[in-house]
C-alpha cells in the first residue's frame, strides 16, 4: 500500500514538473524572481549601517553581560574575531561605549586573589606558587587600570625561587604593558607611581627592576637612578618655565609699542640648582658696663685676727715661745743716751714694745655681663638665577611715502635706547649677576609662514562617505541594468516572439478581436526583429531536441551494454504487444 502511494506521489510530482517545463513563461518567472531577489538584497545591503568595533578581547563573563545590556538598550550587534569582538552601528559606538563605561563595563578578564578560593587540598607547591603569582598579577593589573588614562593593563612578574644561601638569591623583576585610551597619555609622575606601586606590592622588588611599556612598544620607564632622572627632568622643566616667563614678559611689554608681530625675544637662563646651608655665630665687642646687662655677681670675703696658731715643723724648738726682739728704734735711742749721760750716775733703763697682734683680711668680687651673640642658620634655596642672556629683535616700522607706497623704515636711535631701557627694567637687569642684553633693529622676512596643507577634495572624509553611499546605489543600478539587459529582456522578447505567431490571423487581427500594430517603418523593423528571434528560437529548439535524442540513444546503448537481458525483455514485450 505504501509502495503504491509512493508511486502515485512520484507520478504527481513528475506530472507537475512536466507541466512546469511545458509552460513557456517559467524561465521568465524564475529570472524575474531572481532579479528581484538580487535587487532587494543589494538595496538592504546599501541601507545597512556601517558596523564598528565596540569592544575587543573580551572575556566570556564580560561578553555575556555586555550582550545582555545591548539587548536591553535595543542596539543591534554582531560578532567578529571568533566571538572576541562585538560590532555595533558606527553612529552609536561612542554613545554606547560611554553608557557601558558608566556601569563599569567591561570589568576586565584578569583574575585576582579569588583564584585562591578554589584551591584543592592536594595541590602541589609549584601549582600553588603559580596561582599566587597569577593572582598577584591580576590584582596589580586591576589597580593600574584604575588610572584614568589606562584602558587595559597586563603585569608579568618574574619571581625567582628563594634560596637559603645569600649568594644564590636573585632579585625579582616585573614588566607592565599599558593599553591607553585613544589620544591619551600617561605622565612621568604616573609612570613613576606605577613602578612604585608594583615595587611595593612584591617583596624585595627594587623600583629600577620594573619596566613599563605602552601598546605601541614605547618604553615609558627610563633606566638608571630614579631620583636623579626625576631631578634632571624637573631642572629642565623649571629652566624652560623661567625662560618662557621672561620671554613673555619682554614681548608683552614691547608689543604695546611696536606690535605683537614686530618683536621676537629669546632668553637663556643659567640656573643654580646646588643645595647649600651654613651657620654663622657672631659676638659683639666689649661694651660699656653701665649699658650691659648683668648676668651674675659672685663675691667672697675672709678676715683673720688674733695670735696665729703655733705652727712650724713639729719638734722642741717649735714648742718653745719666740724670744723678745728689741725694736731697732729703741736700740738707737738707748745708744745715744749712753753717750750723753755720765757713766755710773743713772741706772740703765731699756723699754721693750710688745709684739703686734697678727691680723689678715681678703676680699674678691666677680661680675658676669651678658654678651651680645648672633646665631644665623641659612639654608639656600635651589633654583636661583645666576645669569640671564636676552636677545631681542625689533622689526622696522611701516611708513607710507609721498607716492602712497608703504616702506619699512628703521627705528631711530632714541627709540632703540628707550626700548633697551624698557627691556632692562622688564628683565631685572643686574650687572653684579653678569646679565647680558642685546637689542637689534632689523627688517623681518616677509616670507609667510607655510600654512598647514589643506586636504584635497577627494581626501575629505565627508566627500568619501557621500561617495560610498552613492557608489552603493550606483552599484544597484548597474546590477539592475545588467539583469534587465542580459536576462529579463531576452526572455521577454522570446515570449513575445512565441505568442505573436500563435495568435495572429490571416487578416492581421488577433484571435480575441484586437488589431495588431499597423504597417510602418518602425513596425516593419520590429517584425523583422521578431522573425529573427523566432528563427533563432526555432534553431535552438531543434538543436536541443537533437541533443536530447542523442543523449537518449547514448543512454540506451549504455544500458544495453550493461544489462542486455533487460533490453531483450523490453523488445520482447514490444513484440508481444504488437501481436
Amino acid at each position: 500500500m505504501s509502495a503504491q502511494a509512493t508511486q502515485g506521489t512520484d507520478q504527481k510530482l513528475s506530472g507537475l514538473m512536466d507541466r512546469l517545463k511545458a509552460n513557456p513563461r517559467l524561465p521568465l518567472i524564475v529570472a524575474g524572481a531572481a532579479a528581484i531577489a538580487i535587487l532587494v538584497v543589494l538595496f538592504l545591503w546599501a541601507r545597512s549601517p556601517d558596523y564598528r568595533v565596540l569592544f575587543s578581547n573580551l572575556s566570556d563573563s564580560d561578553g555575556g553581560v555586555i550582550i545582555a545590556r545591548l539587548d536591553q538598550m535595543q542596539v543591534p550587534y554582531r560578532f567578529s574575531e571568533g566571538g572576541q569582538a562585538i560590532l555595533i552601528p558606527a553612529e552609536r559606538v561612542e554613545q554606547t561605549r560611554m553608557a557601558l563605561a558608566s556601569e563599569g563595563l567591561p570589568k576586565g578578564g584578569g583574575v585576582g586573589f579569588e583564584l585562591m578560593d578554589g584551591q584543592s587540598f592536594g595541590i602541589s607547591q609549584f601549582a600553588e606558587h603559580v596561582n599566587y603569582q597569577r593572582a598577584l598579577e591580576g590584582e596589580l593589573a586591576r589597580s593600574i587600570e584604575s588610572i584614568e588614562a589606562v584602558q587595559v593593563a597586563r603585569v608579568h612578574l618574574a619571581m625567582p625561587q628563594e634560596s637559603v644561601f645569600v649568594r644564590d638569591r636573585r632579585q625579582p623583576s616585573a614588566s607592565v604593558i599599558l593599553t591607553l585610551y585613544r589620544n591619551r597619555a600617561v605622565s612621568e609622575g604616573q609612570v613613576s607611581a606605577i613602578t612604585h606601586l608594583v615595587s611595593a606590592s612584591v617583596s624585595n622588588l627594587p623600583v629600577n627592576q620594573v619596566t613599563v611599556v605602552d601598546q605601541s612598544g614605547n618604553l615609558l620607564s627610563q633606566p638608571g637612578s630614579e631620583g636623579s632622572r626625576n631631578l634632571n627632568d624637573a631642572q629642565l622643566k623649571y629652566t624652560s618655565q623661567v625662560e618662557e616667563s621672561y620671554r613673555k614678559r619682554i614681548e608683552t611689554l614691547l608689543s604695546t609699542i611696536v606690535g605683537h608681530s614686530n618683536v621676537r625675544a629669546q632668553v637663556t637662563a643659567n640656573i643654580d640648582f646646588s643645595i647649600g646651608e651654613h651657620t654663622q655665630e657672631t659676638y659683639d665687642p666689649n661694651q660699656d658696663p653701665n649699658q650691659a646687662s648683668v648676668r651674675s655677681i659672685q663675691s667672697s670675703e675672709s678676715e683673720q685676727s688674733g695670735n696665729g696658731g703655733i705652727g712650724g715643723v713639729p719638734g722642741a724648738l717649735s714648742n718653745q715661745p719666740a724670744p723678745t726682739v728689741p725694736s731697732p728704734v729703741e736700740n738707737a735711742a738707748n745708744n745715744g743716751q749712753q753717750n750723753d749721760d755720765q757713766e755710773g750716775d743713772e741706772e740703765e733703763n731699756v723699754t721693750t714694745q710688745a709684739p703686734a697682734t697678727p691680723r689678715s683680711a681678703s676680699r674678691s668680687s666677680t661680675t658676669n655681663y651678658e654678651i651680645n651673640r648672633l646665631i644665623r642658620h641659612v639654608q639656600e634655596d635651589t633654583g636661583q638665577v645666576q645669569r640671564l642672556s636676552v636677545a631681542v629683535v625689533v622689526n622696522y616700522r611701516e611708513q607710507t611715502g609721498e607716492d602712497g607706497q608703504t616702506e619699512m623704515v628703521a627705528l631711530s636711535e632714541e627709540e632703540m635706547n628707550r626700548i633697551q631701557r624698557l627691556v632692562r627694567e622688564g628683565m631685572g637687569f643686574s650687572e653684579a649677576r653678569g646679565d647680558s642684553l642685546e637689542v637689534v633693529n632689523a627688517a623681518f622676512s616677509q616670507q609667510a609662514t607655510p600654512a598647514s596643507p589643506e586636504l584635497a577634495w577627494y581626501e575629505n572624509p565627508e566627500i568619501i562617505s557621500l561617495a560610498k553611499t552613492l557608489g552603493r546605489y550606483l552599484l544597484i543600478a548597474i546590477v539592475a541594468f545588467i539583469l534587465w539587459r542580459k536576462l529579463l529582456k531576452p526572455l521577454v522578447e522570446r515570449q513575445k516572439a512565441m505568442l505573436v505567431p500563435a495568435g495572429t490571423t490571416a487578416d492581421g487581427s488577433t484571435s480575441n478581436g484586437k488589431l495588431l500594430a499597423t504597417a510602418g517603418d518602425d513596425d516593419e523593423e520590429e517584425e523583422e526583429t521578431e522573425s529573427d528571434i523566432a528563427e533563432q528560437i526555432a534553431k535552438k529548439q531543434k538543436r536541443r531536441q537533437r541533443i536530447e535524442h542523442e543523449t537518449l540513444l547514448n543512454t540506451v546503448r549504455e544500458q544495453a551494454q550493461k544489462d542486455p537481458r533487460m533490453v531483450a525483455m523490453i523488445i520482447r514485450g514490444w513484440i508481444n504487444g504488437k501481436d
